[in-house]
């Protein structure tokens, strides 16, 4: 099937517009998927607005900033929604924050009303962590006019789901408040609005300094997005699983785009492979974006998943080494295609996109082409220099859905977007003649072995296609006369029995002397940031004694 073009040219609707023309013409069609709750279009835009003048009532005013802090669950959709309505920007805080971080986030963002819920007070209950987080709240009294001395623009906040819980006003006692505010009120903040006003609020996960919030507008959400909607050709009765956070551009971006054509999204407060599986079998879910290994492997491979019952599936987008890629596209239905993309938070999630009809020697390999509203070069990253084809240096793009900066940091806005527009992303890559870019991994990703400069993804991606390797990551040690050496950690396939010796003699050989591990690590879970694997804090996992004496 050849790419179909969906969207026509530059968005000129900021996404709320998107849901109340969607809502207008399908009230009654599904457009989010929960364990035991949906949502129809109608509803959520009804709701949403509700929700929009009880913010509105709150003082919140067209450009201010307000934050949810949730896992994937109605209640987010509804108070997205009802922020952007309301002509705010949302900042969608990670729902895996702890303490430090959801107070500097709270504090930096200066946001007016924070909105959570306790749907998963069982699992993570997010009031003992905001009251931990946040200075003098329990001596507050009026729940919609706090004063906080170290979080000063923050004045109300939101407790969704089922629980009644001082000082947090209840959806209910939210939406009596805005009984005053009538229609208008809210038409006249939306219009306030523009196409390229900043939407969304994401903070990158800091690992050397405190995270970022980047910027992301209504244009470049959509103008990212649109990418996935046109290559998979997504139709109004399709549904798409999104197992990605809505705090991720993985998340809001598919959603966005899924608004825009109608069609609806399944999705799962804890992801929990049994239950994937059974509601992409329910549902006869069209599209797999499940964007990372971990997610795509124990679906793929699940004992109840399997080609013949599960024909209706037509793609999946996953990103990872060649092998695999290789992997996922032979357990997929004959006709479904395995896509990849290169993306980042600075992106609105994506700089290029693989091409339906690419063949699967491409496909498995690179990350695709840049689309039509999109320019991708690779340069030497110190003096930006475009380099040619084939010679590998630090992937930069403009255009697209290029994020308009770093919120409160002109300084790292100015390190990072360069004359002309072209976004540093600190990523190796490289182009080949076609214009098909290659991830080689993060510029900082690289090993100095006994003078030898080594990518930790080059090994990366031998290992991964050794059989019973489910999972690998590479990092570092020190080492007395080499200066540092590789250890990979491993995740086995389960019912696996391949040992450290098999990984080393495999790598001997095959891989240069100071490329292959000096040990192997088994490991059955991973430090997980809000997609990827820290690894930052795999050196948690290393023996006590093994640095020392390697």
């Amino acid at each position: 099937m050849a790419d179909t073009a969906i969207l026509h040219g530059a968005p000129t609707k900021t996404v709320d517009i998107l849901l109340t023309e969607q809502a207008a013409k399908q009230p009654d069609a599904l457009f989010a998927i929960f364990p035991g709750v949906t949502l129809t279009y109608g509803q959520v835009n009804e709701r949403a607005r509700a929700m929009a003048k009880g913010l509105i009532k709150l003082g919140v005013r067209p450009g201010d900033h307000i934050a949810t802090l949730m896992p994937n669950c109605a209640d987010w959709v509804l108070a997205y929604f009802a922020g952007l309505m309301a002509g705010a920007v949302v900042v969608a805080l990670n729902a895996r924050y702890k303490r430090q971080e959801l107070g500097y986030a709270l504090k930096h963002s200066d946001c007016r009303v924070l909105l959570t819920t306790d749907l998963i007070a069982d699992h993570v209950d997010f009031v003992p962590l905001i009251r931990d987080s946040i200075e003098g709240l329990n001596d507050q009294t009026d729940p919609a006019a706090l004063r906080l001395p170290n979080t000063p623009a923050l004045t109300a906040m939101v407790l969704m789901g089922k629980g009644r819980q001082s000082p947090f006003l209840s959806t209910d006692a939210l939406i009596a408040l805005g009984d005053g505010v009538s229609d208008a009120d809210v038409d006249d903040a939306r219009a306030q609005r523009r196409v390229e006003d900043t939407s969304t609020i994401i903070y990158t996960s800091g690992t050397t300094s405190t995270p970022k919030g980047c910027e992301l507008t209504h244009l470049g959400i959509q103008a990212s997005w649109s990418t996935f909607a046109n290559t998979v050709s997504l139709r109004p009765d399709e549904t798409v699983w999104m197992p990605m956070p809505f705090y991720h551009t993985g998340g809001v971006g598919p959603m966005t785009t899924i608004l825009a054509t109608g069609a609806s999204f399944m999705t799962q407060p804890h992801y929990q492979a049994e239950e994937a599986v059974e509601l992409i079998e329910k549902h006869r879910i069209a599209h797999l974006y499940s964007g990372f290994p971990p997610l795509s492997i124990t679906v793929i491979e699940h004992p109840r998943f399997n080609k013949e019952s599960f024909s209706f599936v037509r793609s999946m987008l996953n990103v990872g080494p060649e092998a695999l890629q290789r992997r996922l596209q032979a357990a997929l239905p004959d006709h479904a295609v395995l896509l990849n993309l290169f993306g980042m938070t600075e992106g609105s999630g994506i700089v290029t996109f693989a091409r339906w009809d690419a063949p699967l020697d491409v496909r498995a390999v690179s990350s695709g082409y840049p689309p039509e509203n999109t320019q991708v070069r690779v340069c030497d990253p110190e003096t930006n220099i475009e380099v040619p084809p084939g010679a590998s240096g630090e992937i930069q793009f403009r255009g697209g859905g290029a994020f308009k900066s770093y919120y409160k940091d002109p300084e790292a806005t100015a390190a990072s977007i360069l004359p002309g527009g072209w976004v540093k992303t600190g990523d190796r890559g490289q182009m080949d003649p076609d214009g098909a870019l290659t991830f080689l991994g993060r510029i900082k990703d690289m090993l100095k072995v006994g003078g030898e400069n080594v990518a930790a993804a080059e090994i990366e991606a031998f290992i991964q296609g050794l059989p019973g390797v489910k999972i690998v990551q590479i990092i570092g040690i020190p080492h007395k006369r080499l200066s540092e050496v590789p250890v990979a950690f491993v995740e086995r396939d389960p019912g696996s029995q391949i040992t450290e010796a098999d990984v080393i003699a495999a790598c001997k050989g095959e891989l240069a002397n100071w490329k292959v591990p000096r040990h192997v690590i088994f490991v059955t879970d991973w430090p997980m940031g809000t997609t990827k694997v820290q690894k930052f804090r795999l050196p948690e996992y290393l023996p006590a004694d093994l640095v020392e004496t390697a």
